[in-house]
């Protein structure tokens, strides 16, 4: 394996009082949005963009937006649009580590508010959640942080860096749409963590309006998990499975495919709850104000509870991730 990046930091060893703004001016590329960067301080004085490791987590609500609503309809025009993902922090210790720096970074972006957007500005901007909450049919919920995969050119195409984890080491893997990360990688039956960078810093220019963070997931991670097994069922059921009962049984003895088959049911169900999910209307009964330039398409999202006292984003007019 290579040698470690020592600017590249775990999350849990993050330090946000290291973590430095600058006042949104100008965007060359929106007409939308004023922008900067933030710079971190390293412990040899260096100064970089902030690139922090995800912890291990199991993959098993949907990242990438569904394509299609309940209904089977199409959702977004080209499958490019859903190149974003969700990090679901499960109640696991790495889960609720990866929930506790989020909070602590949304908490350093309300104190920066009057640099971020400027000390005039003050009460013309609130703060959009880089946290939000999912809740299922079962009336769980979890929390979760939006990314999104890196995109070259017109193309769109992604060209973030996918890892799998086979005997210690990390064999690439060409992911270039989110269609073929969905054919490769099944919820339930891998673990990953990400190298993400925080790429941007935002205001609108439009006011009254939103000020926050795009974060671009640099690298992904993938490990099989060794507690479940795959069951590819177009390979299964390739040949004839009827030459004898006692074949056939021998043939699935090692496999549960009841098991498979309520996943694949489950999948389908949840992709159509998160289709569907909603986000309380604003507050507010003026117009929503432009967002986003075409490039981040950056949407609205559903406050977490941790962050009360941020208000809540108004509703989007694109498909939820």
């Amino acid at each position: 394996m290579s040698k470690p990046n020592r600017q590249i930091i775990a999350i849990e060893d993050v330090n946000f009082a290291k973590l430095m703004f600058e006042e949104t001016k100008g965007n060359e590329y929106s007409k939308y949005q004023d922008m900067s960067f933030a710079n971190y301080e390293h412990v040899d004085g260096t100064k970089t963009t902030l690139f922090f490791k995800t912890p291990l987590i199991d993959y098993s609500l949907t990242g990438i937006p569904p394509a299609k609503d309940r209904d089977g309809n199409d959702l977004f025009k080209e499958d490019s649009e859903r190149a974003k993902w969700r990090y679901y922090m499960d109640s696991s210790d790495n889960g609720k580590a990866m929930k506790a720096k989020m909070s602590e970074l949304q908490e350093k972006l309300v104190k920066e508010k009057p640099l971020i957007v400027g000390a005039a500005n003050v009460k013309k901007f609130e703060l959009e959640n880089i946290m939000g909450e999912y809740t299922n049919k079962e009336n769980e919920t979890f929390d979760y942080v939006r990314f999104k995969f890196r995109t070259e050119g017109p193309t769109r195409q992604i060209c973030t860096k996918f890892f799998c984890r086979k005997d210690g080491v990390d064999e690439e893997v060409s992911i270039k749409t989110p269609t073929d990360f969905e054919e490769k990688f099944r919820r339930g039956e891998i673990r990953y963590r990400m190298i993400v960078s925080l790429s941007k810093v935002y205001k609108q220019k439009k006011m009254p309006g939103k000020y926050g963070i795009s974060f671009t997931i640099e690298q992904m991670l993938i490990e099989v998990r060794d507690d479940v097994t795959s069951v590819n069922n177009k390979n299964l059921f390739a040949t004839s499975q009827f030459d004898s009962e006692e074949n056939v049984a021998k043939k699935l003895s090692d496999v549960d495919l009841s098991k498979n088959i309520e996943a694949e049911e489950d999948d389908e169900e949840e992709d159509a709850e998160e289709a569907d999910e909603k986000v309380p209307e604003p507050k507010s009964s003026s117009k929503k104000p432009v967002v986003e330039e075409e490039e981040e398409d950056e949407d609205e999202i559903k406050p977490s509870k941790v962050t009360a006292k941020i208000t809540k984003a108004p509703r989007s007019s694109k498909a939820k991730a």
